[in-house]
């Protein structure tokens, strides 16, 4: 009796001994067989039909197992015992090699009289395909668009916290003299941040007795801090003919850079005792919680600009990569610098049930610009260190690597220490994608 391997090795090539869970067996035939999915979209009147291909389904292995010999009983009932075993296992087929995750179909044993000492086993398997959950995965433009949902979500619970603690604060019988130094005390946060931004203000309402005013005020204000317009789509002379689009250039990482150092001014620039209470020479003093209040209502604020920034600096990598694994790094842990700052902040300024729902929307955000980064740090090859073997220039280097001289632009992005690109040495330690 022959068998697969002993037959078609000679016209086939090098073949393998088949096995099942480590348990080998004689192959008679091997049936292989694989099916694509379409959908077809078919329209009255019209002949024939639009075909989408949705993929293939997963392959089928059909192999016709033969035991023979005194002793094939025993060998049958160990190949049975792992046929028999709950989910994949590895299948070795004689042709194809391993295929690490089969899942068992059904098997048939036959035995017949004028063949004694012998059966055969038909059994069928189906390539299983693990961690492929329907729609798990996101794409890193969704991923950058859940940012910007988390940080107004975040926004949004802050101010009503922060809002509804100042309306207990003037429906409790507090002090007249508490509630005119905060009231002071808010009228000069909004006029010191107008001074940051460079903007003017008409103070035409109570900010005490209104405070969504004064959210509205601190946000857009702190946004005109932040002053982040890299990447924004302008149009020019909209509604005529000559109509068009003008496009800001990329940020860099110099631009979040001076983003942060402006952001992280707000808080240390406006001081703990209001200007205009020491001018007006009173005896007014803030009282400390409801500085921290303000302080965590800033720091809020602040970190949900400075994860608007990220987010449009992502949504640019997205389109067109400029800046490098270490620095998309450094951005998303600016950003989770800045809310664990807050977080702690508004742990301080309320009570633990109210500051709750803050604190974890801002830990939603933060686990969002993580893993918006590093959707984008795997979505390109791995930034490896290699040495440059003789004298070269970048462009020489991206052909010999690559095989395009284009990626040049690429190897200068990545190594911003070189002095002189086009005149390297060898022996220089360039970093550039592995592929």
């Amino acid at each position: 009796m022959f068998n697969l391997s002993l037959f078609a090795g000679s016209a086939a090539g090098a073949l393998v001994d088949a096995s099942f869970r480590g348990v080998r067996f004689e192959c008679l035939r091997s049936v292989d067989s694989a099916q694509r999915d379409q959908a077809m979209h078919e329209y009255p009147y019209l002949d024939g039909a639009d075909v989408e291909d949705l993929g293939r389904k997963a392959r089928k292995v059909s192999l016709s197992v033969f035991f023979w010999g005194r002793d094939y009983q025993q060998r049958l009932r160990d190949f049975v015992a792992a046929l028999d075993q709950a989910g994949p296992g590895e299948l070795i087929h004689p042709v194809f090699g391993s295929m690490p995750k089969a899942q068992l179909l059904d098997y048939q044993i036959s035995h017949e009289a004028d063949a004694p000492d012998s059966c055969t086993v038909e059994a069928n398997w189906v390539e299983a395909t693990p961690g492929n959950p329907f729609f798990a995965s996101q794409q890193p433009l969704q991923q950058v668009e859940a940012i910007s949902a988390l940080a107004a979500k975040a926004r949004s619970l802050g101010g009503e916290a922060f809002a509804k603690a100042q309306g207990l604060l003037q429906n409790a019988n507090t002090a007249l003299t508490r509630l005119g130094a905060l009231r002071v005390r808010l009228s000069d946060t909004v006029r010191q941040l107008a001074g940051m931004a460079q903007q003017g203000i008409a103070q035409v309402v109570d900010l005490l007795a209104y405070p969504q005013a004064f959210i509205g005020q601190v946000t857009s204000l702190v946004d005109e801090v932040a002053n982040w317009r890299f990447g924004v789509k302008l149009e020019i002379w909209p509604g005529l003919k000559w109509e068009a689009e003008a496009k800001l250039p990329q940020a860099t990482l110099a631009d979040w850079n001076a983003m942060k150092d402006r952001l992280n001014g707000v808080s240390k620039k406006i001081g703990r005792a209001s200007d205009s209470l020491s001018q007006a020479g009173k005896a007014l003093e803030v009282w400390t919680e409801d500085e921290i209040r303000i302080d965590a209502l800033l720091k809020l604020t602040v970190s949900t600009s400075m994860a608007n920034a990220a987010a449009d600096l992502f949504r640019s990598e997205a389109a067109q990569p400029t800046l490098t694994p270490p620095a998309l790094e450094q951005v998303a842990g600016d950003v989770r610098a800045t809310l664990q700052q807050t977080i702690e902040q508004w742990r301080k300024a309320l009570p633990g049930e109210d500051a709750r729902q803050v604190i974890e929307s801002l830990r939603d955000l933060g686990l969002q610009v993580q893993r918006s980064a590093a959707g984008l740090v795997a979505a390109k090859p791995p930034l490896i260190t290699r040495k440059v073997e003789s004298a070269a220039n970048l462009r020489q280097l991206a052909h010999l690597w690559y095989g395009d001289s284009g990626r040049a632009a690429e190897l200068l992005r990545l190594n911003p220490q070189l002095a002189h690109p086009n005149h390297l040495q060898a022996g220089e330690l360039i970093h550039g994608y592995a592929r």
